[in-house]
């Protein structure tokens, strides 16, 4: 659907809106309804962004409370969203699916399987996350990626096993390659031969550098990466591992953007899970703001690839590594979004840019305070009154002192 400049100003009451320069649209609710902090869905060019749970339109809580229940009004509620855009289920490219208890996985992914009756075709790059609790009612919340192109294809790759969940090893969209989530289990999602998180780390990029290798690319072409950890006191032999693997392949002012996340599940004796993104594309590079601090041998601030923006979790650390508004839930939520500002700007954007955004807040806190404070920071500095797409989960741990991190991804048309 796309709309003339006149037609987008004269839409002031509209689900649709977009934004013709950028050919970018979101379906969205009032600006400032308190129980919408995210639009359902934001199309910028070939990609669509959305996240899904099974509260109703209004955010009222659901009256399904099983996982499965709720997992299947959540792809009902993708379907209907995805349909607005002229799409259906068969363009999802990533999922990632957010579970209070990580026990229901296998049941949601028969159910997902359900939907897609040839993986070999269609079926979007998967990721299942334990996390430690969900507002709304919701035990269950999925976050997804869906392309209008027509230039898409599976990434398969044998002798890689599968990680719980996914049917394929990734999805490539034009230059852009969203991988599964990867880890160091066996088949079927059994357990890792190695509860070492040396070990387990350096089986988990061996068997990215393989699928890649399988499409052209190597370690070298991830650009962003995340890693979700039950533990994250053993992040150190992560970092470690990792180090010793990307020691040929990127400077250390150039590893990915990442974003670190101590979750609450796995699975059977797993302590990483990382999910990545690749590009074909050799004009890529890293964008960084002198606004913001650096983090050389540990992540980047962004990369630009093509027309896309896609930021490293910001969180409250200074230049100095030490935590700003520590205790402060508000404070620490604004000096994410602010690191997030400056680096668009540093790309050559603004805060209209962002289509997307994930919010990890560690679990227990007065999330008011939060949606206050991020619903706060939009209205101010984004001249659209339309939200980007994206979600809030509670998480286990992030950095010393850090209630809060919040990645994001922009479109820079």
């Amino acid at each position: 659907m796309s709309l003339t400049r006149r037609e987008f100003l004269q839409a002031s009451a509209g689900t649709i809106a977009t934004l013709t320069m950028a050919d970018r649209v979101y379906a969205q609710g009032k600006f400032d309804d308190s129980a919408t902090l995210y639009a359902p869905m934001v199309r910028a060019e070939e990609l669509v962004f959305l996240a899904q749970d099974a509260r109703g339109p209004d955010g009222s809580p659901t009256n399904e409370r099983g996982a499965v229940s709720q997992a299947r009004q959540i792809v009902e509620n993708l379907r209907r969203t995805l349909q607005k855009t002229g799409l259906d289920l068969n363009h999802l490219v990533s999922l990632t699916i957010f579970l209070t208890n990580y026990n229901d996985a296998t049941e949601i992914s028969r159910l997902i399987e359900s939907y897609f009756p040839d993986p070999k075709k269609a079926y979007p790059a998967t990721c299942f996350i334990g996390v430690m609790s969900l507002d709304g009612g919701c035990v269950i919340r999925m976050d997804a990626i869906a392309t209008n192109s027509v230039d898409r294809a599976q990434i398969n790759v044998s002798g890689v096993p599968y990680g719980p969940g996914s049917r394929c090893h990734g999805v490539r969209v034009g230059d852009l390659f969203f991988l599964s989530g990867v880890d160091a289990g066996g088949p079927g999602g059994s357990a890792a031969a190695s509860a070492d998180m040396g070990v387990q780390t350096g089986a988990i990029l061996d068997r990215l550098a393989v699928i890649l290798k399988s499409e052209g690319l190597s370690l070298g072409d991830m650009f962003r990466t995340f890693m979700f950890m039950p533990d994250l006191s053993v992040r150190t032999a992560y970092g470690e591992a990792r180090r010793k693997k990307y020691k040929d392949i990127f400077k250390l002012e150039e590893y990915p953007a990442n974003s670190g996340i101590g979750v609450k599940s796995l699975g059977q004796n797993l302590l990483l899970r990382s999910v990545a993104i690749a590009s074909r594309d050799r004009t890529k590079a890293v964008v960084v703001s002198d606004k913001v601090r650096l983090a050389p041998g540990s992540f980047s601030q962004s990369y630009r690839a093509g027309k896309w923006l896609f930021v490293a979790g910001q969180d409250a650390i200074t230049f100095d590594r030490t935590t700003r508004a520590v205790g402060d839930l508000v404070g620490q939520t604004e000096a994410c979004l602010m690191d997030t500002k400056y680096i668009v700007e540093a790309a050559g954007g603004t805060l209209d840019s962002v289509v997307k955004t994930t919010v990890y807040l560690i679990a227990g806190q007065e999330n008011s305070k939060f949606a206050m404070a991020y619903q706060k920071f939009f209205k101010t500095y984004r001249r659209i009154s339309t939200m980007p797409s994206g979600l809030t989960v509670e998480v286990k741990e992030l950095a010393p002192q850090c209630l809060v991190e919040i990645d994001s991804v922009a479109h820079l048309g």
